[in-house]
């Protein structure tokens, strides 16, 4: 991918792959809370014609090319890799209403044991152990825009959920991360749920010897990463450590100076290719001595759910 063909590329779908929360739309513009830092306020704007643009936070805008450097912290090589890996859009100027996506309304109308056939078969299709992804996910039924739908639900920590089957990749609600608390020194990483129940299903046993995190999106982790903002690399210290787990309370918020690190060993098992490279990196630099690089399991492969599906 040269520059020329990585500016058509929507901005709209690079802010949806990585999560960041998009508060209002028009004809002309996108408003978005910042991916670069935590807000209540949307600052971050979208021109939808022109596929550029700005942070009023910041005062710094450009086009999809100076976003993804941003993002990431990474030079023009690295981000051109980036979006070559990725599935992006491609950005189609218009000024018209109708052709701006509608806010899509959905309802959740049955939350299940996984047991439909169809959804069985997918799960057994990725190789993941059928029991473990039973007990971890969900059969989720829904309507999206008035028309009913299924797929495996996997919930995150803020109630949403991350909806799969053959032919969609979607989240219902907000993207947050999914953890899971085992009381272990040691926690894995990981970027999505397959991979999740991929490592479950090459080592069953360790269920629970780890606490795990799942981010669902790689734009969670900078938000996971700040112990301002989240309480699961990091504890309370100040005598509410029980109220800190999945709270932020505005004592706990306040008090940022009394939280630690809970884990002695970080394991990441992000992904073989420029985004996963960059979160490794961003958790080493974050961590310096207490980082695993999970990879080493699977270095030919993409990530661990492809490496189970060949071996």
């Amino acid at each position: 991918m040269n520059c020329s063909e990585a500016k058509k590329i929507s901005l709209i779908s690079i802010l949806d792959k990585i999560g960041a929360k998009k508060v209002k739309q028009t004809n002309r513009e996108a408003w978005y809370l910042s991916p670069f830092r935590n807000e209540t306020t949307a600052s971050f704007k979208i021109d939808l014609s022109k596929n550029i643009w700005f942070d009023h936070g910041e005062g710094k805008g450009g086009n999809v090319l100076d976003f993804v450097m941003r993002y990431y912290k990474c030079e023009l090589k690295e981000a051109l890799q980036i979006l070559d890996d990725e599935s992006f859009s491609f950005h189609q100027p218009t000024f018209q209403d109708d052709a701006i996506e509608k806010e899509k309304k959905y309802e959740i109308r049955a939350i299940k044991p996984l047991a439909n056939t169809q959804l069985i078969n997918y799960i057994q299709s990725r190789r993941i152990n059928l029991k473990m992804a039973k007990k971890h996910c969900v059969e989720l039924h829904y309507s999206l825009n008035d028309k009913s739908y299924y797929g495996i639900g996997f919930k995150n920590e803020l109630n949403g959920y991350e909806v799969r089957n053959k032919y969609i990749k979607m989240c219902l609600g907000t993207k947050a991360p999914s953890y899971f608390n085992n009381n272990s020194s040691q926690i894995v990483l990981f970027e999505s749920w397959s991979d999740f129940l991929s490592f479950l299903t090459l080592y069953p046993k360790a269920e629970k010897s780890y606490d795990y995190l799942i981010l669902n999106s790689v734009g969670t982790l900078n938000t996971i990463l700040n112990s301002d903002t989240n309480n699961y690399l990091y504890k309370c210290t100040n005598g509410e450590s029980d109220k800190c787990i999945h709270v932020h309370s505005d004592k706990c918020i306040k008090n940022t100076l009394y939280k630690e690190l809970k884990y002695d060993i970080i394991i990441c098992c992000f992904d073989n290719d420029a985004a996963g490279n960059n979160a490794t990196r961003k958790v080493q630099d974050a961590f310096p001595n207490r980082i695993k690089d999970g990879r080493s399991l699977y270095p030919t492969h993409k990530d661990l759910n492809d490496y189970i599906m060949k071996i």
